[in-house]
């Protein structure tokens, strides 16, 4: 039901809203919690890119043309809000686990989870250490002082394609042998 029946014309968004209707249907009060707030968050999204295209084409004082800015969210601009939403519940999920609210923790992880069915698939640390040691010699890093040099490059090279937490920790692991 999720990104692995995702169709070609049918966006992260929309997506959401049939799951949402199924959800609805099927009475599933965890999944219609979790996929409002996700809705809501592309929602956020949105009128960022609606307030800052706004404040960027301002008319000057009493010149108002009142036209309405219309901005629609890019996929990739929708991933990148899933990301967000999957990193706040993850770090949240720790947080909660140190404060010794592992029910609290485990709803998070949940959470998580799902919205990771809305994502494309992530590497798995077998798959993304070959690429990175790879990468990592492209740049010529000689060793782990080489990790401010090198991350940007990488982070946006693997950009929703793996966590940054692991691209970060197999980098300084590659850096360092």
């Amino acid at each position: 039901m999720c990104s692995e029946l995702l169709e070609d014309d049918m966006n992260i968004q929309e997506q959401l809203q049939q799951d949402l209707k199924a959800a609805m249907r099927g009475g599933d009060r965890f999944r219609v919690g979790v996929i409002r707030m996700a809705l809501a968050a592309l929602q956020n999204a949105q009128m960022a890119l609606v307030k800052a295209e706004f404040d960027a084409s301002a008319p000057a004082e009493g010149d108002a043309s009142g036209e309405p800015i219309i901005v629609v969210l890019s996929e990739a601009a929708m991933q990148e809000t899933m990301v967000k939403e999957v990193k706040r519940r993850r770090d949240a999920a720790e947080l909660y686990l140190k404060g010794g609210r592992p029910e609290l923790a485990e709803q998070e992880q949940r959470e998580a989870e799902l919205l990771e069915t809305y994502l494309p698939r992530q590497l798995t640390a077998a798959e993304l250490r070959p690429m990175l040691a790879e990468a990592i010699a492209g740049l010529g890093a000689r060793g782990v002082a080489d990790m401010g040099k090198v991350m940007p490059s990488l982070m946006q090279q693997f950009k929703g394609r793996a966590d940054g937490r692991l691209i970060s920790q197999l980098a300084r692991e590659i850096l360092s042998s």
